[in-house]
């Protein structure tokens, strides 16, 4: 019989997909009033306490790993023939999603979705702890940022895993050692896992083909994935080798380590983005990104012709070795360098940072701000595009600080500021769908802070939210409306049993209309219908 109760845990929907083959639900903590995603195991007679006390010792260093890129784990419990595991619920959807339904990412987007991973591998496997498991359906895009859910320390040789057999798209992203029966986890199979999850990002489809699972396993193990340079022409070769050295099929060939891997992942984003060559690399020396070639190969990978690389043949002194010639080469030179570096002007400036504020991301806004707009305020502070630099300048703050909010208030962070605290607010009474006191409270933190610079942020992008809720339109009682409605909607869900959904109505109205004296009524209804069924 399917549960509705695990303890203190009400079981709302599966988190349904071919990965969690219905053990994953969507929960909600009935005292504590917080989403979880529950992760249930069941095993006759609820398992050996042995293995129960390995369980408990494995929530227990799992709860101990806290870092924004890791869903945190609150622990876990008994029911009888089952345990579970409570991690943080992220409402986002995966990468494998996010792809099949827009298509491949931009080389920029995955290289901040590498750096993010590396950062949280090196986090965890500093604490031994190893995914085991990574796949894009493991990462959920939580606003803009990547989440790694489903961390385990025990994954493959607890009583308290998973007994479903791996599915074609599994074998596409488990390192081959795996693939060929090694339960040994290390940080090496995380590290070709997440070579897996860039080629797939890049390219739109899975590094290994195959068309049955017996197939997909024997490519897992001995197929050579294509370069992704070779099918994403704008992908840089830096890039496309990183991405070619996590997918060795040789441990040993592979980066180091998750921390190898990072300072590899900013040496592929200082070369990209400064525009160096193969050659230039090669020839640089130490560099944590290993380009295994000498200045031949280096050559052919620009498309240099085999004939360069010939020694040139000795030739008779020439005109050109006069002093007047090589004084007009130089001066030449001199003239070619000072063209390069000029700094771009105000004009160029702009298209520039038009072409990174098009692309959306969070990383091309940021480097638009940092590279183009700011000094185009600074060098050219009248010029005709100054204002139109404050204006985007100000776009990008207002989604830095929206990320940062967002990012505190699913980790339960302190808010920082009386700015931030008041939006959170307004935006409380949004989301709970009362528009009109919402711009109530946009309004009232508007005309507070509107002198204080620390807080201006905070301040434009409440007035971007009052011009948006009166594009919609709002009553005068629509907020007397709303209530009334979550109200009644809340005995509905009593009725068909929904308890804690209807709870959660009643708490809502309380902390957000309590003090009101046009709500009194109904806070007391609230209040009251809470009361009787509090121990329900």
């Amino acid at each position: 019989m399917l549960r509705s109760r695990l303890g203190p845990i009400a079981l709302e929907t599966p988190l349904g997909d071919r990965h969690q083959s219905g053990s994953y639900w969507r929960s909600v903590h009935l005292q504590q009033r917080k989403q979880l995603a529950i992760k249930i195991f069941s095993l006759p007679f609820g398992g050996t306490p042995e293995a129960r006390q390995e369980l408990i010792e494995e929530w227990e260093k799992l709860k101990k790993l806290r870092h924004t890129t890791i869903a945190r784990c609150y622990g876990g419990g008994f029911e009888g023939n089952d345990a579970y595991l409570a991690y943080e619920f992220i409402d986002g959807p995966s990468l494998e999603e996010q792809v099949d339904q827009r298509g491949r990412l931009a080389w920029q987007m995955v290289l901040d979705l590498a750096e993010s991973l590396a950062e949280a591998l090196h986090y965890a496997h500093q604490r031994g702890v190893i995914h085991g498991q990574l796949e894009p359906s493991q990462i959920r895009l939580a606003g803009l940022s990547p989440v790694i859910v489903d961390f385990r320390y025990q994954r493959t040789t607890t009583a308290f895993r998973s007994r479903r057999p791996p599915a074609m798209e599994d074998f596409a992203y488990r390192a081959p050692e795996l693939v060929a029966g090694s339960t040994d986890l290390n940080p090496k199979v995380d590290l070709y896992s997440v070579g897996a999850i860039l080629f797939f990002a890049l390219t739109g489809r899975p590094p290994i083909q195959g068309d049955t699972p017996e197939e997909m396993a024997l490519n897992a193990e001995q197929q050579i994935p294509p370069q992704v340079a070779q099918e994403v022409l704008d992908c840089p070769t830096f890039l496309s080798v990183l991405v070619e050295q996590l997918l060795r099929k040789d441990p040993v060939k592979r980066p180091h380590s998750a921390e190898a891997l990072l300072l590899a992942v900013r040496e592929v984003r200082r070369r990209a983005t400064s525009g160096a060559s193969v050659i230039e690399h090669v020839s640089a020396g130490f560099s944590p990104l290993k380009i295994q070639a000498d200045t031949k190969e280096a050559r052919d990978l620009l498309g240099r012709a085999e004939q360069e690389l010939k020694p040139p043949r000795p030739v008779r002194t020439a005109f050109w070795e006069s002093p007047v010639f090589l004084g007009a080469v130089l001066a030449s030179l001199i003239g070619v360098v000072v063209w390069a570096l000029w700094p771009p002007g105000q004009d160029d400036m702009r298209l520039k940072a038009e072409k990174l504020l098009a692309g959306g991301s969070r990383s091309e806004l940021i480097q638009a701000k940092l590279q183009y707009l700011e000094p185009l305020q600074r060098r050219f502070p009248e010029g005709p595009h100054a204002s139109w630099a404050a204006e985007q300048i100000e776009g990008v703050e207002m989604v830095e600080a929206e990320h940062a909010l967002q990012v505190r208030l699913r980790k339960g962070l302190k808010l920082r500021g009386e700015g931030e605290r008041l939006y959170a607010q307004a935006q409380r009474y949004e989301q709970f769908g009362d528009p009109a006191s919402a711009i109530e409270k946009y309004r009232s933190m508007a005309t507070i802070l509107d002198d204080v610079p620390e807080h201006r942020v905070y301040v434009n992008l409440a007035r971007r939210q009052i011009a948006d809720i009166e594009s919609r339109g709002i009553q005068n009682d629509a907020a007397q409306k709303l209530v009334e409605k979550r109200l009644a909607e809340a005995d509905d869900l009593m009725r068909v049993g929904k308890v804690s959904d209807a709870r959660e109505i009643w708490k809502s109205i309380i902390e957000l209309y309590d003090g009101n004296a046009a709500f009194r009524a109904q806070v007391q209804v609230a209040a009251g219908r809470l009361d009787e069924h509090r121990n329900r």
